[in-house]
Order: structure tokens, then sequence, then C-alpha cells
């Protein structure tokens, strides 16, 4: 038989059980009407443990459930090796070069027009060698390494910041490369969406630079 499910709030982290018995076991999924878990479930502690115990959960269960998905890149990706510390300094140069050199940089050096996707290849989102690349990662491991007086609250801030900024400039740059082709678009379009690009890529700059204090790199 399958995992049994509770109702309401823990149906949720039965749902995640069930999914694991048909990934491993091949059993159907479905949800019978009770489940032997504990009333307080996963979720209900989840909620009740401090942050940082929130992102070490979090990360667990991410590699338990995505890494299946990951297998076919993980060739690409070997050549990143996630306890080299040093790529978030790499990743720090590499970020802060695209700004000194915006210009040139995100110019299309045959054509003269703006080359929004430029962009992404400095964060690490256009090649498996980037010291960026899967940063996410990286950040993990990162964060087993910080000093035991660390402002652990300021640590957790430029995870959740560089990871949002790194969207950001993922969606802008992308949509900026289109722009000129859209309803209602044209080059001053591509102009916008790129600038707002770059004050992403500036503060994605400033989140890895306090990681890189805070981990004393």
């Amino acid at each position: 038989p399958g995992t049994r499910c509770l109702r309401e709030p823990d149906s949720m982290a039965c749902f995640l059980l069930s999914a694991v018995g048909v990934a491993f076991g091949g059993q159907s999924l479905r949800r019978p009407e009770r489940c032997s878990l504990p009333a307080r479930s996963l979720l209900g502690r989840t909620a009740a443990v401090s942050r940082r115990e929130s992102l070490q959960l979090g990360a667990g269960l991410s590699a338990t459930f995505l890494a299946p998905l990951a297998a076919p890149r993980a060739a690409f990706a070997a050549a990143q090796d996630p306890n080299d510390l040093s790529r978030l300094k790499k990743g720090l140069d590499s970020v802060q070069f695209l700004l000194d050199n915006w210009d040139r940089e995100t110019v299309d050096p045959n054509s003269g027009a703006d080359s929004p996707d430029r962009v992404r290849f400095f964060l690490g989102l256009r090649t498996t060698d980037h010291p960026l690349f899967q940063v996410d990662k990286l950040l993990i491991k990162a964060q087993k390494s910080l000093p035991d007086d660390v402002d652990f609250e300021t640590w957790i801030d430029s995870v959740e910041g560089l990871n949002s900024h790194i969207a950001k400039i993922n969606e802008l740059a992308y949509t900026s490369s289109f722009g000129e082709y859209n309803p209602g678009g044209g080059k001053e379009q591509v102009r916008k969406y790129l600038l707002l690009a770059k004050e992403e890529v500036v503060q994605a700059r400033d989140s890895l630079q306090t990681m890189v204090t805070l981990l004393k790199l």
C-alpha cells in the first residue's frame, strides 16, 4: 500500500513522501484518507525552527528531490568544485568587470546594437565554466564555512538578495533581448530593460561583496 496521508496542513508532507514512494518504489500516487505521520508534521515543525535551520532544511529537501533531475547536467558541472569558495571572489570580480565596462560589454561589436544577453554571461547564467554557475550549491557549502562570530542575519540577507537579483537579471536580460520585436517595442525598450538589469547587477555585486567579507576570503 502507498503512504497514507493526513488532511489539511499535513497533506503536503504526505504528498512529498508519496512522491518519493512513486519515484523509488514504483507505487501509484493516490490520496488515502489518513496518514501514519504524527500529529505535529514536518511542516508544523518547520514553522517553529530558526532561519538557520530553515535554510538547512530547505537545502536538504532540494538535494533529495532535485538530485535525480540534475543528474544529466552533472558531467557539464564537473569542472565547478562546490567546495571551492574562491569561486565567490572570482564571481565578484566578473560582475565588477561587467559594471566597469558596461557600455562595451553590453554592445554587439559587429552591429553596435545593445546585446542584453551578454549580461547573463557575467552572472554564470550562460556557461558551465563560469565561477557563479549553479552558485546556489556553492552557497550551501559556504554557509558551513562561516566563522563562528559571523553576523548570520546579514549572511541570510545577502544569500536571499543574490538569488533574487540573479533571477531578476535573468528575466530582464531575456526580456530586453526581444524588446525590439514585441508589440510597442523598439530599441528604446531594449535599452530600458537593459538599464533595469544593470540596477540588479549592482545589487548582486553588493551581495557578493558582503558574502566575501563575511567569509573572510
